[in-house]
């Protein structure tokens, strides 16, 4: 008897952890892409899997805005670029600020002078603001 009871005393302890829930870690916010919107509506996204995938990704088009949009877990230091068939990069302004490289900062789009052609889109941990700001 005591046999049986220590057995199911055992059985239950045992089916309890197994039905406990598992304490998960929420994956990581890690989200890179870049928004290119035209003047009609349309828009293209660039969306890089990690800050280790930044290889230029070509695009095909004319827009009038870019967006960064980047997850809570990456470096807010991020900047990206795009460049014209020239493979010049292009500036683009936000409130006074008129850059060639762009962050996210939660401040919304950037807006380029009329709508330009973009063949390519690169971010970097290594990419500096270049500012030229506007005159307020």
């Amino acid at each position: 008897m005591q046999f049986f009871i220590t057995s199911v005393a055992l059985l239950m302890a045992a089916s309890s952890a197994i039905a406990a829930p598992s304490r998960r870690q929420a994956a990581a916010d890690t989200k890179i892409r870049v928004i290119l919107r035209d003047n009609v509506g349309g828009k293209q996204e660039v969306r890089f899997a990690n800050i280790n995938s930044n290889v230029g990704t070509g695009v095909s088009g004319t827009f009038t805005t870019l967006e960064v949009d980047v997850g809570t877990d990456v470096d807010s230091t991020l900047r990206c670029a795009v460049q014209g068939a020239d493979g010049a990069n292009i500036f683009a302004t936000r409130g006074v600020n008129l850059d060639d490289t762009f962050s996210d900062a939660t401040n919304g789009e950037w807006t380029f002078d009329g709508p330009v052609a973009i063949t390519d889109v690169n971010c970097d941990l290594n990419f500096a603001p270049n500012n030229r700001n506007v005159a307020a």
